[in-house]
């Protein structure tokens, strides 16, 4: 066995890989759906590490986020909810949490009283523009071992995976 084998054979991706082979086709296509969970774990448990200090996690920052590039700075739950791709309910418990660390707030629209418009606030945006500048510090975590080639390569690649089903 060569020296780079026996170091694939311990990668459970490689590992999952040839146990899926052994049963079902299209072990590319599997290894890749593996690598990318993966790949997603680690990016977010390194994110996370970097805005744990600013009292975030990757969700809440996400939010934040998104308020800050609007114009008004506020958007419907709703939207949030899209944005985000997630359930309704799980927006509302972000949101929730944000609002009683003062960092959003919701109003009624002024349009239709129905609907629940969350802004950031000015300790919001102070935070987002805090966090924002410690993770382009840290290279975004796990993204910073990538070089600028690979890096591009890497959001080519999964701009056609998003593609593909039109998001």
């Amino acid at each position: 066995m060569r020296h780079d084998e026996g170091v694939r054979a311990r990668d459970p991706v490689h590992e999952a890989a040839r146990h899926w082979e052994e049963r079902y086709p299209d072990a590319q296509g599997f290894s890749g759906l593996v690598s990318l969970i993966r790949a997603y774990s680690v990016a977010v448990r390194s994110v996370e590490a970097i805005l744990r200090p600013f009292g975030l996690n990757l969700s809440r920052y996400e939010v934040l986020l998104l308020l800050t590039f609007t114009r008004a700075g506020c958007l419907p739950t709703m939207r949030l909810r899209d944005l985000l791709m997630v359930h309704g309910s799980s927006v509302t418990y972000l949101v929730d949490r944000l609002e009683e660390s003062g960092l959003v707030e919701r109003r009624p629209d002024p349009a239709d009283g129905r609907v629940s418009l969350v802004y950031v606030t000015d300790a919001g945006r102070t935070l987002v523009d805090r966090s924002s500048q410690a993770l382009g510090d840290g290279g975004f975590g796990a993204f910073a071992a990538l070089t600028e080639d690979h890096a591009t390569q890497l959001i080519a690649i999964l701009g056609q995976v998003r593609a593909s089903t039109g998001d």
